[in-house]
C-alpha cells in the first residue's frame, strides 16, 4: 500500500477518509437545507468540491468512522478494513490508498450512490448501512466553532 507504513498508519488514514466523507455529506446537506440557519456557509462554486470547503472535522465524525471500522470487522467474518484493502489491492493489481478506501466505503455505507466498486474490481466485501445526516453533528461543527 502506497501511503501505509504500518497498521496504525492505515487505520489513521482510513478513519480520516471516512470521517471526512461523513462530515462532508452532512455539511453540504446543512448548507443547502432551507430550514437551517446556514447563512454564511462556505460553499463551493461551479466545478469545485465540497471537500475543499469543510470546517474542521468534528470528533464525532471520527467516532462514526470508528463505528464503520468495527462494523466492517463484524460483517466480514473478522476480515477488517486492512485485510479488505489487501483484497482490493489483489483484485485491482495496484496499491490501494487507505484514505480513499475509507472515503469510498463511508460513502457506500451512507448509500450515496458512490461505491468502491465504481472504479475498482469486485471482491467479496459486505458494507454496513449507516445513517448520517446534518443532525448527526452539532450546529457549531458547521460553523467551525
Amino acid at each position: 500500500m502506497s501511503n501505509v507504513h504500518s497498521d496504525s498508519d492505515f487505520r489513521d488514514a482510513f478513519l480520516y477518509g471516512a470521517a471526512k466523507a461523513f462530515f462532508c455529506c452532512a455539511y453540504a446537506d446543512w448548507c443547502e437545507d432551507e430550514e437551517t440557519d446556514s447563512e454564511g456557509c462556505d460553499r463551493p462554486g461551479a466545478g469545485q468540491d465540497w471537500m475543499d470547503y469543510l470546517p474542521e472535522i468534528p470528533p464525532n465524525a471520527y467516532a462514526l468512522a470508528g463505528e464503520l471500522w468495527a462494523a466492517l470487522y463484524h460483517l466480514n467474518g473478522k476480515a477488517g478494513p486492512y485485510t479488505l484493502s489487501n483484497n482490493a489491492e489483489a483484485a485491482d493489481g495496484f496499491p490501494v490508498d487507505a484514505e480513499d478506501f475509507g472515503h469510498c466505503i463511508a460513502m457506500q455505507a451512507m448509500g450515496t450512490g458512490v461505491s468502491w466498486f465504481d472504479d475498482h474490481y469486485r471482491f467479496p466485501m459486505t458494507i454496513p448501512h449507516m445513517e448520517v445526516t446534518f443532525f448527526s453533528f452539532d450546529e457549531k461543527a458547521y460553523r467551525g466553532k
